[in-house]
C-alpha cells in the first residue's frame, strides 16, 4: 500500500524537485502555503509523512507543524531549513515534535533516507497502536464481562454512571473523555473481591459492620491494582482508586481523603455519591441539595459542572456559589435571586448591569437576600491528569 506524503513549500520549483524524486514510491500532494497544507490534511488526510519548509509567508514551519501534530498526531513530521539554525532547530524538535531537521539544500540520499524512515516509523505507530487497542480492547471486554457474572449488583451501577460521568467532563472540556466513560465502566471492578451479601445490604441502605464497611472501602484500591498495568489504563486506574475520595480531607491512612485527587477520580466521586441518593428514590434536584449540604467533599469545578448539568445550563458554563458581596457587574445568574420571603428580586439567566447591581445592594440595605447566589461561569479548559 502506498502510503501519503505532504509536501509544503513556498517555492513551486522546490515543490517539483520533491515530486520528482518520491511520486513512484509514494502518493504525493502538495501545498504552497501552511494554509494550504491544513487544507489538505482536513480534506485528504491522513498522511504518513508532512515535509514542511520553514520560512514561509504567514506562518513558519514550525507553528505549522505544531498545528498537524493536533490534527493528526500519528503523522511523521520533516523540517527543512535554508537557516543552519540552531535555535529553529530547538524551537522545531520541542514546539512540533520534529522526526528529522534537514538544512537546505539537503543531499538527495539523506533526503531519501530521512523519508523512508518517515514511513518505517509510521508504519510501526500504527502497528503499535492497533496490537494496544486490540489488546485493550479485549481486556476491558473481558473485565467488564468478569464484573457482569461474579457481581452483578456492582456491574448494573457501573451501567448507570458513563452517561452522566462523559456529560460532566464534556462541561469541564476534558479531552480524553473515553477514558471518564471507560473509568465509569471500570469503576466497580475491585467489588468482585466482595461477597455479594454486603454489596446487597448496601444497595438497599443497610447498615454494615465496621469488618464489612472496611471491605467496602478497599474496592477502590483492589480496582486500582487490577488496572494499573495494563498499557493505557494508567490514569483510568488512578481515579478508580480516587473515586471514593473527600476533597476537604488527609487521611492517608484510611487512603480514602485528600486534596491531590485526579480530575477523573473527582468527577467518579460526585456521579456515584448521586447515583447513591437517585438509589433511595430522591429525583436529581433533590439529590443535589443534600451533595449541596457536603459541598466540602467534591472539587468544586467539578461539583459545579454537576450542578449545571442537573439544572440544564446551557453548555460552556458552570455554576458557581458566591456570596452577596462578590457579585459583580457582568454575572449572569444561574436561578433566581430571592429574599428571605421568597420573593424573586432578580430571575435566573439574567445578566446583572450597573444598574441591577445597585438595585441588589439597595435592596440588601432593608431586607435580607437568601445566600449563597448562584452564577453562571465560563468553562475553561480542564487540565488533563498526568
Amino acid at each position: 500500500m502506498q502510503r501519503k506524503v505532504l509536501l509544503v513549500d513556498d517555492d513551486c520549483y522546490i515543490l517539483s524537485s520533491y515530486q520528482r524524486l518520491l511520486r513512484k514510491k509514494y502518493m504525493l500532494v502538495t501545498a504552497e502555503s501552511a494554509r494550504e497544507g491544513i487544507a489538505a490534511i482536513n480534506s485528504q488526510g491522513p498522511f504518513a509523512v508532512v515535509i514542511s519548509d520553514f520560512r514561509m509567508p504567514e506562518m513558519d514551519g514550525v507553528e505549522f507543524l505544531s498545528i498537524v501534530r493536533k490534527l493528526s498526531p500519528d503523522t511523521v513530521r520533516i523540517m527543512l531549513s535554508g537557516q543552519a539554525d540552531m535555535e529553529v532547530a530547538i524551537e522545531a524538535v520541542n514546539q512540533g515534535n520534529i522526526f528529522r531537521f534537514l538544512n537546505k539544500p539537503c543531499p538527495v540520499d539523506l533526503f531519501l533516507t530521512s523519508v523512508n524512515a518517515a514511513i518505517e516509523q509510521y508504519e510501526l505507530l500504527l502497528a503499535e497502536r492497533e496490537l494496544l487497542d486490540n489488546t485493550l480492547k479485549g481486556t476491558i471486554r473481558v473485565l467488564i464481562d468478569i464484573l457482569s457474572m461474579v457481581s452483578p449488583l456492582a456491574f448494573k451501577q457501573a451501567s448507570r454512571l458513563p452517561q452522566m460521568a462523559r456529560k460532566v467532563a464534556a462541561r469541564l472540556k476534558v479531552e480524553r473523555l473515553w477514558e471518564i466513560e471507560l473509568a465509569a465502566m471500570l469503576s466497580q471492578i475491585g467489588c468482585v473481591t466482595i461477597p455479594v451479601e454486603i454489596l446487597k445490604k448496601r444497595e438497599r441502605g443497610v447498615a454494615l459492620s465496621e469488618s464489612e464497611y472496611e471491605m467496602f472501602l478497599a474496592h477502590p484500591q483492589q480496582g486500582k491494582t487490577l488496572l494499573a498495568k495494563i498499557p493505557r489504563l494508567e490514569h483510568i486506574a488512578e481515579a478508580i482508586g480516587d473515586q471514593l475520595k473527600r476533597f476537604d480531607e488527609n487521611n492517608d491512612n484510611m487512603a480514602l481523603t485528600g486534596k491531590g485527587i485526579s480530575m477523573l477520580g473527582s468527577i467518579l466521586k460526585v456521579v456515584l455519591d448521586l447515583d447513591s441518593l437517585l438509589l433511595t428514590g430522591k429525583n436529581s434536584l433533590e439529590a443535589l441539595e443534600v451533595m449541596r449540604s457536603n459541598y466540602e467533599w467534591y472539587d468544586p469545578n467539578v461539583f459545579a459542572a454537576l450542578e449545571a448539568e442537573l439544572m440544564n445550563v446551557q453548555e460552556g458554563f458552570l455554576v458557581k456559589t458566591i456570596g452577596l458581596r462578590d457579585i459583580v457587574s457582568g454575572m449572569i445568574t444561574a436561578e433566581s435571586i430571592k429574599d428571605d420571603k421568597g420573593v424573586d428580586l432578580i430571575p435566573g439567566d439574567s445578566e446583572i448591569s450597573d444598574v441591577l447591581h445597585m438595585r441588589l445592594l439597595n435592596f440588601a440595605k432593608f431586607t435580607n437576600i437568601k445566600e449563597p447566589i448562584k452564577i453562571l461561569e465560563p468553562v475553561k479548559m480542564a487540565k488533563p491528569d498526568i
